[in-house]
């Protein structure tokens, strides 16, 4: 209960839905692990791990769409 009023206390006060804020801290979270996986394929080329290097750029176009689609949600929210 008093989780859910500070919910919407934050939502009052900031003037941003929770969704939207929902969104906007997954997708930042989405980015941060495109720049993360950028440092693992480094360790995978030094490696030489072709595989490796493979399954990391696999990963990380799956994490680019996720930013594409989050991105669109977040912007028709704060529209």
């Amino acid at each position: 209960m008093a989780q859910e009023q500070a919910k919407r206390r934050s939502e009052i006060v900031s003037g941003v839905s929770n969704v939207a804020y929902d969104l906007l801290a997954l997708l930042y979270n989405q980015l941060e692990e495109i720049t993360a996986i950028e440092e693992y394929k480094l360790d995978a080329e030094d490696a030489g791990d072709q595989e490796v290097l493979a399954l990391f750029d696999q990963i990380q176009q799956r994490a680019r769409e996720d930013v594409d689609l989050l991105g669109s949600a977040l912007s028709q929210r704060l529209a």
